[in-house]
């Protein structure tokens, strides 16, 4: 999954199955607070620093699959190929091609939507020509139907049965903030409004390697060796090929819950360079399509699939392999410290009095950690420390 950028420039991804344990996380740094001690009678005196919790971890995301920033190193330093650097990551891998897919991606979600540069509407069998010099809002109407109003006039234009697909030139424009944090972003190929809980989806059917288009510079500096991003636009392509969900209104997300996503506005040459030279070519293993997991920084070696998203069947491509190129992270080590009374109030024990870890995976990551505080103790999961904490990785151990 790509993850999922400080915001760091490349992000470990999330699937659709792990989006909720790969969320993109914040740093985890922390000030300490300072006290006063005075004795009746006597100068005050410097208060002791506040006692103090330090993690050091490694890497930045779940650990799955192509560490984005140890494909750099590959590129940099050994002047790897693309599909020398995927078999590298997936095992037992080989790169082919495929035919061309559409993908489904839901951008927002919302009351209303506002929608510039449109030139037709369509819906439940009628269609409506529109101005593409005009903006237009979507709002819901009755229990299945689209309202399709000009705001120049503020005036009602037509009345469709959703869902309603909406097309224009060679892009339309989306209003406001959507989930992959563009604002009034441009998108390629049509938008789709289905009627939903709350509101509407705005979705966008767009060609496959238009998606990609938008994907690759929003997941790595496009400033890296043009081989490390060949091999991002093939692990993005693979993975939303392994993503698409026929029969229902979307197949990904726009952010990091899949992988991240910004349309035309998020398009640059040298992205769409690597995505040219890479037409259509997809990561297979034996024949199928492979799910191909990626994230920000290994911190030297990746993770098993079972191990990186705590169950599951493994998957023969998806071993832990050694990453000596990873070192170019910025983040390929790291120390996050805490305050005692920070520390405890986020693991929900109070003030912290200690933090041991009981057990790791086979991968070295951490399994189990038993915390005790002032309020009580538990034992909670690696995944669960990182969380609370906003550590980068499930990679760490305690000192201090």
């Amino acid at each position: 999954m790509p993850a999922i950028a400080t915001k760091h420039p490349a992000r470990p991804k999330r699937t659709a199955a792990a989006a909720h344990q790969c969320r993109r996380l914040r740093r985890g740094w922390y000030g300490l607070g300072l006290g006063a001690i005075a004795a009746a009678g006597a100068l005050a005196a410097p208060a002791p620093a506040a006692a103090e919790v330090t993690l050091e971890g490694r890497g930045f995301g779940h650990g799955v699959g192509m560490s984005q920033y140890g494909a750099k190193g590959f590129a940099e330093r050994e002047d790897r190929s693309y599909d020398s650097i995927l078999r590298h990551y997936y095992t037992g891998t080989e790169v082919t091609k495929v035919d061309a897919r559409r993908i489904n991606v839901l951008l927002k979600r919302s009351p209303s939507h506002k929608l510039c540069g449109a030139t037709r509407a369509g819906g439940g069998g009628q269609a409506v020509d529109l101005v593409s010099e005009r903006c237009y809002r979507l709002h819901p109407a009755g229990q299945a139907s689209v309202r399709v109003v000009d705001l120049s006039t503020d005036r009602l234009v037509t009345t469709l049965r959703g869902p309603v697909r909406v097309t224009g030139g060679s892009r339309t424009e989306l209003r406001g903030a959507a989930e992959n944090g563009q604002s009034d972003g441009e998108y390629r190929g049509a938008m789709e409004f289905h009627r939903a809980e709350g509101g509407l989806h705005a979705i966008n059917d767009v060609h496959s390697r238009h998606y990609v288009f938008g994907v690759v510079p929003a997941e790595v500096p496009t400033s890296w060796p043009i081989e490390a991003l060949k091999a991002q636009a093939v692990a993005a392509r693979s993975y939303a090929f392994t993503s698409l969900r026929p029969g229902q209104p979307f197949d990904v997300f726009a952010d990091t819950r899949s992988q991240v996503y910004r349309g035309f506005t998020g398009e640059d040459d040298r992205g769409q360079q690597a995505v040219q030279e890479t037409r259509e070519e997809v990561v297979t293993y034996q024949g199928d399509i492979a799910q191909t997991f990626f994230f920000s920084t290994s911190g030297g070696r990746t993770a098993s699939n079972e191990n990186g998203f705590a169950g599951g069947t493994p998957l023969p491509y998806l071993r832990p392999v050694d990453d000596p190129h990873d070192d170019v992270s910025p983040v390929h080590t790291w120390t996050a410290r805490f305050s005692e009374a920070e520390a405890g109030e986020r693991l929900g024990v109070g003030t912290l009095e200690s933090l041991r870890v009981t057990q790791r995976d086979s991968d070295d990551r951490v399994g189990s950690v038993e915390v005790r505080g002032s309020g009580g103790s538990k034992t909670l999961s690696g995944a669960q420390v990182r969380a609370r904490l906003g550590l980068r990785s499930a990679w760490f151990s305690v000192g201090g």
